[in-house]
């Protein structure tokens, strides 16, 4: 482990191995990570799942060994068990995930997992527990394909709980308010403020009163434009950017306002030890380079 920073696989270890799955938190105990990270939907029958679109795409799925022709219909449309028909082991040749990642490794029989199960792949390992960041994955600008705030954050907390997992779990978003709803149905929970990287900021299509909708009501703009006062009136106690946003000055700034920082999309060795060397609290990592020291 690199001393003082936290290392967490996003997506399982999506540079490694099949993003989400059960394979690849199974292959991320055997590595130097503190944890994994994951992305959450919730299928028709309440059951949430690992996975990181609202519909599956069809460059990373296949049904019955055929790729997908377009893409699926929304996950929360689907019974967990149509989910299972599905196999997302492996990415289409010639897409852009397949040539960024060439190391990564593709695999066949790769099922949409819950997170019951993977819950239960971490609570059995052999050693010190390892943690879990849980990204509930909900779009208030598109309710027609995820599921509601409240409702797939009460199950996340349901499946936590009943793991006798809350201690080492994180609940992460970028529509804040299913922060605050984790709050208030598990008092002490972990929670980190993803933030909108700036490469993003135009798909933003801000409410009526000139507000984001991601910010439940605590948009930047009504704190002297600064993110980290937001998230600290939020009740915020880390705030999770993309690696582009963060440099000594946001690192100082957010530690004056009392925030952790936790940044995420970071895969190259040099990135991951630039991110150390500025003293963030946890990194998210894609793998397989875990930029050990």
């Amino acid at each position: 482990m690199i001393e003082n920073t936290l290392i967490v696989a996003g997506a399982t270890g999506y540079g490694a191995w099949p993003d989400n799955s059960l394979e690849g938190a199974r292959a991320c105990l055997a590595e130097p990570v503190d944890g994994i990270e994951i992305d959450v939907q919730m299928t028709a029958d309440g059951v949430v799942v690992a996975h990181h679109d609202a519909r599956l795409a069809r460059s990373t799925t296949r049904l019955d060994g055929d790729w997908l022709a377009e893409r699926s219909t929304p996950i929360k449309a689907m019974t967990f068990a149509e989910l299972q028909r599905y196999d997302v082991g492996r990415w289409r040749p010639g897409s852009s995930r397949f040539e960024r990642y060439p190391a990564r490794r593709q695999m066949d029989g790769v099922r949409v997992p819950s997170l019951r199960d993977l819950l239960a792949v971490l609570r059995d390992a052999e050693g010190p527990r390892r943690l879990i960041y849980v990204e509930v994955k909900t779009d208030p600008q598109d309710r027609e394909d995820t599921s509601t705030p409240e409702a797939i954050t009460e199950a996340v907390l349901n499946d936590v709980v009943a793991a006798d997992y809350a201690a080492h779990t994180k609940i992460i978003a970028f529509e804040w308010s299913v922060l605050r709803l984790a709050r208030q149905g598990l008092p002490g929970i972990a929670t980190a403020h993803l933030t909108v990287p700036p490469q993003l900021a135009d798909t933003v299509r801000l409410l009526e009163n000139g507000d984001s909708p991601w910010t439940d009501g605590c948009d930047p703009r009504h704190f002297g434009g600064s993110v980290f006062a937001a998230i600290r009136a939020h009740g915020g106690e880390e705030w999770s950017p993309h690696a582009v946003d963060v440099n000594a000055e946001s690192v100082a700034a957010a530690a004056a306002a009392g925030l952790k920082v936790g940044p995420w999309g970071l895969s190259r060795r040099e990135d991951i030890s630039r991110m150390v060397a500025l003293g963030v609290f946890s990194a998210t990592v894609s793998g397989p380079d875990w930029g050990q020291t």
